[in-house]
């Protein structure tokens, strides 16, 4: 579930030629691979900076290749008083080539970025002891003032065999929740934002059959649904269902396997059946997800906030008015949780190895958290994030940054992000970004969401788990696929519990018994 925030990553098939492709960084760096030394890997150049070498994402092509990227270049280099030789990896073959990296030891860079959850093939390497143990180095918080920071929840993600083999590159935990088109609440009579699912229900029937576009038509609907059913795991957690998995009796339990789940997918079939979700959702491209809200045909939205932030944005891009007040365009109320609750995220998205061959020595790693820990600073995460003054971004009263509208493969600072853990902030504090209205109720609903938001308490063992890699992806679809056919009446309640079996008999069995005996050792500490 959630799987394009936890999917499990299988091994990759490691095979081939690998090519390298280098971006040197500066005229002070030289074009080398991770495993070529000019005397020492840990020698500092003449200037007297550390040098490190980094497996980085590449989006564009462009990265730190555009014109004034010298500066910027220059910039974090006397920042952080280090020298960066990165190794630029197209993202359509990242994982492939990182499986390759992990097997030439003679080529690895000091660090590697990794992306989403820690895949297959890095636990095991990190099993077999290729990357170092950060647990330590991280609480000397004098030395390492933002990466001390690091939220122990969120670590444990990062954790193999008790060791933490990475720092996380944090991202938004309290992403997920309900919103709806304001001006459409207000014509159907609704004041107040729904705090609970009756609330939900009674909105989204409302937007259903009491047209509150206004134009005499049978042509609207509630909730926007697509085959994605990320939106089914954030309305679960309003029944209490957690996350996933769910802590109960002292032991670990997948939520399918609770009572809260039958009553949420009840609820979510009761919206199917009384026509308040379109028939055909199950079928509808996840690639057109917000489009309904966007052409005016549903009115309620539940997914990441930032999502109803760009549905905020189109409207105000495309002028589209307010059916309650034709001067105005119309706007999105971002609420969040319901019954308080929502899904939390994982808190990170990607994540930075520290590895064994490349940075040899304690000092090395030392180097490469000073770098890590530098580029969470404000000044740094300005450059990352906006670039140049004068160049990509003003200053407004010498606190608000108002950027400009180049195109980001042809700004300076393009791929400098990447290199960023973004602990503890997840931008700069001082100065600011300006923001608009859309982004100041989304950065609310954020804080609102955290409040509330819930783990997922297995996180951390399933990136453990040998049984996850093997079974894991496989008995999930099981599960998603029977939900599924239960909310459209293509199953019954027997149906489920036939899926739920199935899943135990492939796996599931085997990936409870294994998740709780890491649960049982960790907490037993």
């Amino acid at each position: 579930m959630m799987k394009q925030v936890w999917k499990k990553a299988m091994a990759v098939t490691l095979a081939g030629t690998m090519v390298l492709s280098m971006a040197g960084c500066s005229s002070k760096t030289t074009s080398q691979t991770a495993g070529e030394s000019k005397e020492s890997k840990t020698a500092e150049t003449g200037e007297g900076k550390a040098s490190i070498s980094m497996m980085v994402t590449q989006f564009y092509g462009t990265e730190l290749k555009n014109d004034h990227s010298d500066e910027v270049i220059k910039k974090f280099e006397d920042y952080t008083n280090t020298n960066v030789d990165f190794r630029w990896e197209a993202n359509d073959t990242y994982n492939e080539k990182l499986g390759l990296v992990l097997m030439d030891k003679d080529n690895m860079p000091m660090i590697i970025t990794g992306k989403g959850d820690l895949s297959a093939n890095v636990v095991d390497a990190a099993k077999k002891g290729a990357f170092w143990d950060l647990s330590e180095f991280i609480k000397d918080s004098a030395s390492y003032p933002n990466l001390s920071k690091a939220d122990p929840q969120v670590l444990k993600s990062m954790t193999v065999d008790g060791k933490v083999i990475g720092l996380y590159r944090a991202r938004e935990i309290g992403r997920f929740g309900f919103s709806y088109r304001t001006d459409w609440a207000e014509a159907v009579g609704i004041t107040q934002a729904p705090k609970t699912v009756e609330d939900v229900y009674n909105m989204l029937y409302k937007f259903t059959y009491e047209d509150p576009d206004g134009n005499g038509k049978d042509d609207t609907y509630g909730l926007e649904m697509t085959k994605y059913v990320g939106p089914i795991d954030i309305m679960q957690s309003w029944f209490g269902t957690g996350n996933e998995w769910v802590a109960q009796d002292g032991k670990l339990v997948p939520v399918h396997q609770t009572k809260e789940y039958k009553e949420a997918l009840t609820w979510v079939k009761k919206i199917y059946d009384d026509g308040l979700i379109r028939k055909d959702w199950a079928t509808v491209d996840s690639g057109t997800f917000g489009d309904a809200l966007k052409k005016g045909e549903a009115g309620a939205f539940v997914d990441v906030m930032d999502s109803a932030k760009r549905i905020w944005n189109y409207y105000i891009q495309n002028d589209i008015k307010s059916v309650t007040d034709p001067s105005k365009t119309a706007t999105m109320t971002m609420v969040g949780p319901i019954n308080g609750k929502t899904l939390a995220t994982s808190g990170f998205n990607g994540y930075y190895l520290i590895t064994k061959a490349g940075a040899k020595t304690e000092e090395d790693v030392k180097n490469c958290l000073h770098f890590l820990d530098k580029m969470c600073d404000n000044e740094m995460l300005v450059l990352a994030d906006y670039g140049l003054e004068g160049v990509t971004y003003d200053l407004k009263d010498g606190k608000v940054v108002v950027r400009n509208d180049l195109e980001v493969q042809q700004t300076p600072h393009t791929g400098l992000n990447q290199t960023i853990c973004y602990i503890p902030n997840l931008a700069s504090t001082e100065p600011v970004l300006e923001k608009t209205e859309p982004t100041i109720a989304q950065d609310k609903a954020y804080a609102e969401n955290k409040k509330v938001a819930v783990f997922n308490p297995a996180l951390g063992y399933l990136a453990n788990s040998g049984v996850n890699a093997e079974v894991g992806t496989d008995i999930e679809q099981i599960i998603d696929d029977a939900r599924t056919q239960y909310i459209c009446g293509q199953i019954d309640e027997a149906g489920l519990d036939a899926a739920a079996k199935q899943w135990l008999d492939r796996g599931g069995d085997r990936l409870i018994e294994e998740i709780n005996q890491l649960y049982q050792q960790d907490t037993g500490k």
